[in-house]
């Protein structure tokens, strides 16, 4: 079967060690001609580190939004491209909050902004979490982590004060699956 859009040449327009941009000269399948932009990004991970009916947040700055945000801890393989999903995920919940998990559940895979990205992210519930300290990295300074209720986030979820898209397709998604209350 012949796609609906297929790629007659494609240009990278820039690239940093974060994503690629590229823009391609597309054929629709009605034969007209089009320019699509395209940002690759390796896909990356989010944790929901929960203990009894407590969730813990991470707080930082975001530059593109001029302000400081309520997310549930992520991050992408930009330093190690061969770790796995999980190995990315327990790295990634001790370097921003400090906690390391005993108990970890796989809750879904998701894509971020197919209409431009095909990057994804694997969502995972952490559990029996004990605290070893932040290892935080360049790019996360004034990030800090604190613990809420798990009904104080969805509160803020519904209020439209937890806004990063991310964390809250993966929190409600966890919810509908009944892994937390």
């Amino acid at each position: 079967m012949k796609p609906e859009i297929q790629t007659l040449a494609s240009t990278e327009i820039y690239r940093n060690r974060w994503m690629t941009l590229k823009e391609d000269k597309i054929q629709r399948a009605d034969g007209s001609e089009g320019l699509y932009s395209v940002i690759e990004k390796n896909d990356f991970v989010v944790i929901l580190p929960v203990v009894q009916d407590n969730i813990f947040v991470v707080e930082q700055y975001r530059y593109p939004i001029s302000e400081r945000t309520i997310e549930l801890p992520q991050g992408s393989w930009e330093l190690d491209p061969g770790a796995t999903p999980e190995a990315l995920a327990a790295g990634e919940l001790q370097e921003e909050t400090g906690l390391i998990a005993n108990r970890w559940q796989y809750v879904g895979y998701q894509k971020l902004a197919q209409g431009y990205s095909a990057q994804g992210y694997h969502i995972y519930l952490a559990s029996e979490l004990r605290y070893e300290g932040q290892n935080l990295d360049a790019e996360e300074v004034g990030l800090t982590a604190r613990k809420m209720k798990i009904s104080e986030f969805l509160q803020l979820v519904l209020e439209g004060k937890v806004t990063d898209a991310t964390s809250v397709t993966a929190f409600l998604l966890a919810r509908a699956k009944g892994l937390i209350d």
